[in-house]
C-alpha cells in the first residue's frame, strides 16, 4: 500500500490533488436484526481468519508509514456504517462465502439469526460493517 500511495502521489498534483482511502475500518463485521420498533439486536459476529486480520493491520501500518515518510497527510477522515441486507441468514451466509476471503458465517450464528427472525415478526437482517473514508493530500512524490 505504501507503493500505491507513492504512485498516487505522482498522479495527483499538490496542492489540489487528493487521494481517497476507502476501506473497512474494522475486521469484525456484526450481524444484526432490526426490529419493527426501531431497536437493533446483536445476532453475532463472523469468523475471521488470521490472514484477514493481518491484511487489515498491514494496510493500517502502510498508511502510517506513508504519513511518517511525508508522502501524504490526512485532510479529513470519517467513519460510517455500511449495511448489507438479506432476506434470510442463508442468503447472507452464501453472499459472504462467495464474495469475502478469509471470513465466514458459522452455522451457530446462522441458526441464531434464523431463530431470531422467526421470533421477531417484521424484523430485518443485515450485516453491519464499519467503514472509513480518508481524504489524503499528497505532499510529495517519490520519483
Amino acid at each position: 500500500m505504501v507503493d500505491a500511495l507513492s504512485r498516487a502521489s505522482r498522479w495527483v498534483a499538490p496542492p489540489h490533488g487528493r487521494v481517497i482511502d476507502l476501506r473497512p475500518a474494522d475486521v469484525y463485521p456484526d450481524l444484526e436484526l432490526g426490529l419493527a420498533d426501531g431497536s437493533v439486536l446483536h445476532v453475532g459476529g463472523l469468523v475471521v481468519d488470521d490472514e484477514r486480520i493481518k491484511r487489515y493491520e498491514a494496510a493500517d501500518a502502510a498508511l502510517g508509514l506513508a504519513i511518517a515518510r511525508g508522502l501524504v497527510r490526512v485532510h479529513d477522515e470519517r467513519m460510517f456504517a455500511f449495511n448489507r441486507y438479506a432476506s434470510t441468514p442463508e442468503e447472507l451466509r452464501d453472499h459472504i462465502a462467495a464474495k469475502w476471503r478469509q471470513t465466514r458465517m458459522d452455522e451457530a450464528t446462522c441458526r441464531r439469526a434464523r431463530t431470531m427472525l422467526t421470533r421477531h415478526a417484521g424484523s430485518r437482517l443485515w450485516l453491519r460493517e464499519s467503514a472509513g473514508i480518508r481524504v489524503l493530500i499528497p505532499l510529495r512524490a517519490d520519483r
